[in-house]
């Protein structure tokens, strides 16, 4: 998969640039959502990943941008908050969007865009 990457802290980054890259998908990495809607408006992507807590625009804000303009893009939100609170902060549950619990693995992160890959086929 193409995915785009959205987190501000450069260590998380770099760690889940490399694991998304040993899993096999192309990944282009920003650090803040008005980038990230500036690049989904250029180019194609098959998600988007974000984490929550982003300067400016937050991870929330982003992910209903993209679910307005996007429907069928897979979000995948990593967060600390937990699945609870991120639907809440939704207003409801979102088909497209999966939630990511931090700290993740490798094996969460394949779990979760396996789950991603399934809805941008659907």
């Amino acid at each position: 998969m193409e995915i785009l990457l959205v987190e501000d802290s450069p260590e998380v980054s770099m760690i889940t640039v490399e694991y998304l890259t040993e899993l096999g998908h192309q990944v282009v990495a920003v650090a803040d959502a008005e980038r990230a809607i500036e690049q989904v408006a250029q180019r194609s992507f098959d998600a988007v990943m974000t984490d929550v807590s982003l300067p400016g625009m937050s991870g929330i804000e982003l992910a209903k941008a993209l679910i307005t303009r996007y429907p069928k893009m897979p979000v995948v939100i990593a967060s600390g908050y937990g699945a609870l609170n991120v639907e809440f902060l939704l207003g409801e549950r979102q088909r497209n969007v999966m939630v990511l619990p931090k700290p993740y693995d490798m094996e969460m992160l394949e779990k979760t865009l396996g789950q991603a890959a399934l809805f941008a086929t659907t």
